[in-house]
């Protein structure tokens, strides 16, 4: 019957013990940790990086903005890009040459700035069309005649399925040489896609002294002996203007 009353007199003893303890022991757990915090080194604060951008040069160069409105130039991109057709219809104008229109030609707009201008030649039959092409360049530019007619007979072969030939021809035109090439055969064209049979090619070839003309005819061989005399009153009828030098 006396256990109950040991233990509890024994945990009572515990306690006293214990809060006899505490004021020693927390005096010397804040003195062992002060100590500690003295120990160790102060580490250096590292200040933040600063990142500066590099100065601009002063620009020199005035700006379009700055500049006023009477010394702006107004350019007209579309007129370098577009075609008309010619203000006077009734003769055709390439370079310094000009010549009569045949009556049945009409005017087409050129797909590429290469060319200087193209017109159709109606067929009086079920054919197709053939259109005159002129191009001109100056004549450091301009290949060879062997290397153009190599160049032409790529664009054909016989309508057998052979090599084509090419026939040479010397003209007269506004008091100058003249070199016609003709191919009859096969059209294939530049992608060789697609054939056209029985066409003809009729080149005719003018120089003077700076500048080689091309007036190529190119589509069927029926609607080109058709235009034949059109394509010949043409070339004849052809004449050189000479340039109009300004005073200075």
């Amino acid at each position: 019957m006396y256990g109950p009353i040991l233990l509890f007199a024994y945990t009572l003893d515990v306690l006293v013990l214990i809060m006899k303890i505490l004021p020693i022991i927390i005096p010397c757990c804040l003195l062992i940790s002060c100590e500690q915090q003295q120990d160790q080194p102060n580490k250096p604060t590292s200040n933040p990086t600063v990142t500066t951008q590099p100065t601009q040069p002063i620009r020199k160069t005035p700006s379009l903005l700055d500049a006023p409105e009477e010394l702006i130039v107004e350019v007209d991109h579309e007129a370098k890009f577009t075609f008309y057709p010619p203000e006077n219809n009734s003769v055709i104008t390439f370079g310094n040459y000009i010549s009569q229109r045949p009556e049945n030609w009409f005017w087409v707009i050129p797909k590429t700035l290469v060319v200087t201008c193209n017109y159709v030649l109606p067929s009086s039959t079920t054919s197709d069309p053939a259109l005159i092409t002129i191009t001109q360049f100056e004549n450091e530019d301009s290949e060879s005649l062997d290397k153009s007619i190599t160049r032409w007979k790529d664009l054909f072969r016989s309508d057998g399925g052979g090599p084509i030939t090419a026939t040479k021809q010397s003209l007269t035109i506004a008091e100058r040489e003249a070199t016609q090439i003709t191919m009859l055969g096969e059209y294939m064209g530049a992608g060789s896609g697609w054939r056209l049979q029985n066409h003809m090619l009729l080149v005719t070839i003018l120089r003077d002294e700076t500048h080689t003309t091309y007036l190529k005819v190119i589509g069927p061989r029926e609607t080109i002996t058709t235009q034949r005399n059109a394509i010949n009153e043409f070339l004849s009828s052809t004449s050189w203007v000479e340039p109009i030098v300004e005073d200075e």
